[in-house]
Parts: C-alpha cells; sequence; structure tokens
C-alpha cells in the first residue's frame, strides 16, 4: 500500500508486505499494530475480499482500531470482515457445529440445543452448586467471601481449559505443587467437588460456560475435519495481534491454522503478557518465531522517551537484580505529590494537574491516572476533586460487583418490596436509601424516618401514610410522603405477574417522571437498562440452570447480586463518560485497553498494591499454566519471584505508552491508616 500518509519505518514496509508466514516483535508503542492495520488495508486494495479475512485480537475493544481504520481508507464494503477475540469465535464455531461435537463431547442430550452462560449466569449457577456445600461446612476456616469462592471455583475452570488441560489435570496440578498447611488439601478437594458438579450439571443440560466452550471448541471443533474444510474454504489470510496475551489453547488455535491459510502475521508484544492470571501464556508465544518464514524486530518506538526507558530499567534493576541503564530515569519523573490521607493526596493532586496543564499546554485527554485499584471512596474522592477543579474524566473499567453502586441496591429494595413471597426483605437502612435515591430533594435523615414509621422489615410491608403521626409529617414534607404513598401504591398494584425486566422498565417509567426527578436521571437510567439486560438473560436461560418458578428466578437474582457476584459489563454511572477527560483505570485495565499519553499519574505509588498479586487460594493462576512443571511445588520463592517479574512488566509496559513522564501520587496511609511502603516506592527511591 503507498498511500499511507505516515512515513513507515522499514520493518513497517516489510511486515506489511510479507507473503506467508511472518512474526512482528517489538514493544508497545514501535508500530506492530498499526503495520498490522496497513496489511489489512493492502489485502483489500489488492481485490482480497473481506470475506476471506480473519483478525484475531486480544481484547474486543480492539476490534475498533481495526474498523476505524478500513472506515477511513474509503475501500468499499467491508461488512464480511471477521474481527474477534479467541474466546468469541470458539463460541460462535462451537454453536455452528454444535450437531457434529456434542455426542463426542460427552453431552448428555446432544439433540438438545445449547445454551451459552454469560459470566453472571455462571455465577448463579456455581452459587446454586456451593450453598448447600456451605451450609454443610465446606471451605471451613477459608477466609474468602461465598463470592470470592465462587469466582475462583470458575477461574479453575476457565483456566483449565485456556490451558489446553483437563479438569481433572488441573485439580490434580493444584493439589500435587500445594506446599503449604495440609488444611488447604481438604479445601482444595471441595473445591475439585464443586467443579465437577457444576460440569456435570452443564454436560446433563447442555449449558456451555466458557471453560466447557473453550474445551469443546479446542479438543472436538479444531481437530474434526468437518471444520477444517470450513475453515480453509473461507479464510485466506489471518491476523493476529497481541499473541502474548493469547492463552496456550488460543496459540494452539493459530498454530492448527497457519498451515492452512495462504499467508499469517502474528504481533507479539515483548514486554506484554498482562493477561496471565486469565491464562495468558507469553513464554508459548516466543514458539512463533520459529515457526514464521520471516521475523521482523520493531525497535523504534513512536511514543516513548529515552528518560522513560531509564526509569523502567531502574525498577527492573531494584527487582530483578539486572544491570541496565538508569542515567536519564530523574527526568522521566514530573514531580510528586501526597498528604498524609488520601483525601489530602487527591485534592494535592487535582492542583498540581491544573497546574501541570497549563505550564505545558496538556490536555485532559492526554493525562492518565493509574491505580493498583480503585474502591469506591477512592473512586469519590477522585471524581469530587477532580470535578471542583472543573476536569472532565472518566472511569475505564472491566469488571465490577453491582452490588457496590447505591441504585443498584435501590431498585433491588423496590423489587423485593413488590414480591414480598421471595423472602428477601430489604432492611430499614435499604429502604430509606432506595427512598433519597429516587425521590429528588428527599435527603437520608428524612426518608430515615419514613422507614422508621412506615416500613416493616419483618414482613416487607409499606404502611399507607395515615399511620404517620401528624408531627413526623410535618418534619419530612407533605409532598415527599406524597410522593412516598404513590411508590407504595403502585408497588401494591403490581399483581406479581410481569417478568423482573419488565418490572423494571415499569418501576424506571414511574420514577423518571417530573415529580420525582425533575432532571432526566441519566445514572438511574444506565442502571435500569443494565438491570433489565441482566434480568433478560437470566429470564431466558431459567430453566436451563434449574430455576423452575418465578419466585426461583426473582430469588436468584437478587440474592446472586447482594452476595457480591460481578459483571464483565458494569453499568456507566454518573454522567456520560467524556471521551476527551482525564482517563482513571486500574493497572490491567489500563495495559490491556488505554491509549497512550502524554503524562501517567501513578497513583498510590507506596502501595503495596501495584507489587501484590490476587489472593487466590483455590485457583493459583501460574501452577495452573500450560508451562509450569506440575511436579514441582508452588514455594514462597515462586511467589516472591512471579511479584517483582510482574510489577517490572508493568512498569516497562506503562512507560512504552507515555511520551512525556511520570507524576507520582501517594499517601503515607492506606484506606485502613497503615503506613505505606510497597516495593515500587522503594524501587524509586532514586528518583522521587
Amino acid at each position: 500500500m503507498t498511500d499511507v500518509l505516515v512515513e513507515l519505518t522499514p520493518a513497517q514496509e516489510a511486515a506489511i508486505a510479507a507473503e506467508q508466514t511472518s512474526f512482528l516483535l517489538g514493544s508497545a508503542g514501535t508500530g506492530k499494530t498499526f503495520a498490522l492495520q496497513q496489511r489489512l488495508l493492502r489485502l483489500l486494495q489488492a481485490g482480497e475480499p473481506a470475506y476471506t479475512l480473519l483478525v484475531i485480537v486480544a481484547e474486543p475493544d480492539q476490534a475498533q482500531g481495526y474498523l476505524d481504520a478500513v472506515h477511513q481508507s474509503g475501500l468499499g464494503s467491508y461488512a464480511d470482515l471477521k474481527i474477534s477475540t479467541y474466546n468469541q469465535m470458539a463460541m460462535e464455531m462451537v454453536k455452528l457445529f454444535w450437531p457434529l461435537v456434542a455426542r463426542s463431547a460427552g453431552f448428555e442430550r446432544p439433540y438438545h440445543p445449547p445454551t451459552f452462560l454469560s459470566y453472571d449466569l455462571a455465577q448463579l449457577l456455581m452459587w446454586h452448586i456451593i450453598t448447600p456445600m456451605l451450609n454443610e461446612g465446606a471451605f471451613a476456616d477459608l477466609r474468602l467471601r461465598p463470592q470470592q469462592i465462587v469466582s475462583q471455583l470458575l477461574d479453575t475452570l476457565n483456566r483449565a481449559a485456556l490451558n489446553s488441560l483437563s479438569l481433572g489435570d488441573a485439580i490434580e496440578r493444584q493439589v500435587r505443587t500445594w506446599a503449604g498447611e495440609p488444611e488447604r488439601i481438604r479445601h482444595l478437594n471441595e473445591a475439585a467437588d464443586a467443579a465437577r458438579q457444576f460440569r456435570a450439571t452443564c454436560l446433563r443440560d447442555s449449558l456451555l460456560d466458557l471453560s466447557l466452550a473453550i474445551e469443546v471448541f479446542d479438543t472436538q471443533v479444531v481437530q474434526h475435519p468437518e471444520f477444517h474444510k470450513y475453515f480453509s474454504e473461507r479464510f485466506r489470510h489471518l491476523i493476529v495481534d497481541n499473541i502474548e496475551e493469547q492463552t496456550p489453547a488460543g496459540q494452539n488455535f493459530v498454530v492448527e491454522l497457519m498451515d492452512e491459510t495462504v499467508t499469517t502475521a502474528v504481533a507479539y508484544d515483548a514486554a506484554g503478557g498482562y493477561k496471565r492470571f486469565l491464562a495468558a501464556d507469553p513464554l508459548g508465544a516466543n514458539t512463533f518465531r520459529s515457526l514464521s518464514a520471516y521475523a521482523f524486530d520493531f525497535k523504534e518506538s513512536f511514543i516513548t522517551s529515552t528518560p522513560l526507558t531509564h526509569l523502567a530499567n531502574l525498577v527492573e534493576n531494584q527487582l530483578m537484580f539486572t544491570n541496565k541503564p538508569f542515567a536519564e530515569a530523574q527526568t522521566a519523573v514530573l514531580g510528586t505529590v501526597g498528604g498524609r490521607y488520601r483525601r489530602e493526596m487527591v485534592i494535592q493532586l487535582a492542583e498540581a494537574l491544573v497546574e501541570m496543564m497549563a505550564e505545558h499546554d496538556l490536555h485532559s485527554s492526554e493525562i492518565a491516572i493509574i491505580a493498583p485499584y480503585l474502591d469506591g471512596a477512592l473512586r469519590y474522592m477522585l471524581g469530587n476533586a477532580l470535578r471542583d477543579a472543573g476536569l472532565p474524566y472518566y472511569l475505564l473499567r472491566r469488571r465490577s460487583s453491582p452490588r457496590d453502586e447505591p441504585r443498584v441496591r435501590a431498585w433491588l429494595t423496590w423489587l423485593a418490596l413488590a414480591h414480598p413471597d421471595w423472602g428477601l426483605p430489604p432492611s430499614r437502612y435499604d429502604m430509606a436509601e432506595a427512598l433519597t435515591l429516587s425521590i429528588h430533594g428527599l435527603d437520608p435523615a428524612r426518608a430515615e424516618l419514613l422507614a422508621e414509621w412506615l416500613y416493616q422489615p419483618e414482613t416487607a410491608h409499606l404502611l399507607p401514610i395515615s399511620e404517620l403521626p401528624e408531627r413526623i409529617e410535618s418534619r419530612i414534607g407533605m409532598d415527599f410522603v406524597g410522593l412516598y404513598e404513590e411508590i407504595r401504591l403502585w408497588l401494591a398494584g403490581q399483581d406479581g405477574s410481569d417478568s423482573i425486566d419488565l418490572f423494571l422498565h415499569s418501576l424506571f417509567t414511574l420514577l423518571s417522571e417530573r415529580r420525582f426527578q425533575p432532571e432526566p436521571d441519566v445514572a438511574g437510567a444506565a442502571v435500569c437498562d443494565w438491570l433489565v439486560q441482566a434480568a433478560t438473560r437470566l429470564r431466558q436461560s431459567a430453566e436451563a440452570i434449574g430455576l423452575a418458578t418465578p419466585a426461583a428466578v426473582g430469588y436468584a437474582f437478587i440474592d446472586g447480586i447482594n452476595q457480591g457476584l460481578v459483571t464483565a459489563n458494569p453499568p456507566e454511572l454518573g454522567d456520560p463518560p467524556d471521551p476527551n477527560g482525564i482517563m482513571i483505570s486500574t493497572i490491567y485495565g489500563y495495559l490491556l485497553a488505554g491509549s497512550p499519553v502524554r503524562v501517567q499519574v501513578w497513583l498510590e505509588t507506596a502501595a503495596t498494591g501495584w507489587w501484590d498479586i490476587p489472593n487466590q487460594p483455590l485457583s493459583n493462576a501460574f501452577v495452573l499454566a500450560q508451562s509450569y512443571d506440575p511436579g514441582q511445588p508452588w514455594t514462597m520463592d515462586n511467589d516472591f519471584q512471579i511479584r517483582n517479574q510482574l510489577l517490572s512488566r508493568i512498569v516497562r509496559g506503562l512507560t512504552a505508552r507515555c511520551s512525556d513522564g511520570i507524576l507520582l501520587a501517594t499517601s503515607d496511609l492506606d484506606r485502613r491508616g497503615v503506613r505505606q511502603d510497597g516495593p515500587l516506592w522503594r524501587a524509586l527511591q532514586a528518583v522521587r
């Protein structure tokens, strides 16, 4: 392709034009993805039908860059262009080839169409399985909330499949490699029982969670001759971005296809592999260099600078005992802000950003605030401080627990009150919170009075306003009392025949009227939309996962959210996100989906959260990696080494996505009042 408006490097030009199989290696910001996008355009310009092209990306969000490139090129129709993640393709192909593989995969009713379980539905099914186990004393003395047990059990299933391990092999690895207290073996065996029950339920009822879909695709579909006929007659060119973020199952899939395509191009981020907790295998991805006819090294960064590279070297030297140049690291640090408490840190940060933007002609969209965690209190403080400073912002979120959002709790409160037979009576606190969020201008104190006098939590019964003493009514205000009564009468008029999604839609219609909310309730609409979609998915899959009555569906819906089950598609809260605002993200959220920026803020730099790995006693991601020797126990030394290695990669990845420098922001004390002095803070001692 010759009409590209930017000057290409020799490595990019060669990679764009390469025939057969090619391997693109380089750090983030060296132009690998751009080269793959231009390669795609070159194929289309040469007359290759979009129908014959397959692009595999590591994250769904990464597809947009390829679509934008094709759209802006003006090359014509590309509706048939296939851009997918490995997991998405596995789901689609299992559905397409179901009649050919269901019986051999072990499903008891292969003639029964499959039901695909989203992550939230898989959690509900696992919750249904472990509840009787918990009641009988399983997982006793394990310091985990029930929701954490559910997520770790699903993690084990998913990691087994994504590492091309059988469930039995994965369970055996967990037990054989455990080198700690013997009591944990009992917990691992209980986890194995739950995982086997979950898998047996799926095979009996034709349910496909992510783990089973991947296993069926990896062991059945990809090995079937009809699949290879289908693939070779449709796809002629394969493009794979971020192969280091692919799992062994995904990498095996690409290897299987390389011999069947006319051309294959694979890109590898040299410092990547951030999805190791999700079974990514950066070590296994190295083999693609030897499997490819051509290899191209991308060494020139379009983003970062020598001082930032030296800053990454400094941290790596401290953590991994290397000896890389770091003389210019000091100039990569733009400053340090802080305070004794988090609130002081956040206020100083907002002031520093305003000053920096004015001095350096910096736009808000050129700044990213990156933190190891974003709890509700920190999000609240950041949001207030940035708004007070007049700085637009948006949250880049991947997973969240809907229970943490007050509006979600409010909607569930009204749902439970309309269905007292479900046996989930809200507390008085829940009732007061729901009133505050549903009636504009009603403050928590008066809402609490209404809940105290007119709500009976034992029976989930709302009393009429005739029961309210006149002195209390005058304290609350007649207008607010009247709106309460309108909600009570509306709830009393519900006969329970509507499905949850229809009920929630009708409730939103009522509460969005001007007497309840004078201004459009954008956040309420987003929460309602998310709840309606979640309820619809549950209703459509209820029978398949064993929820036979409306009451059982309702109970599972409310109880699942209240127990803290998480969602991969959290609702948008507050005002619509401003894409031109400051990005606020967790570390891995930014590394996997964030755009390069001029300035990064490393928030809570002294926190151990930068160095921590998830506490997962029931699912060790590193032991379940296909490349790990199951004959070797997992020791404290392994744990210490992997933490240092991951932090080194994190810093390398962050600095590769930054051009001007880093602003360090930290507080002396963490949210619990404990003094902070984490490994990253110590590694940066020479430059802070």
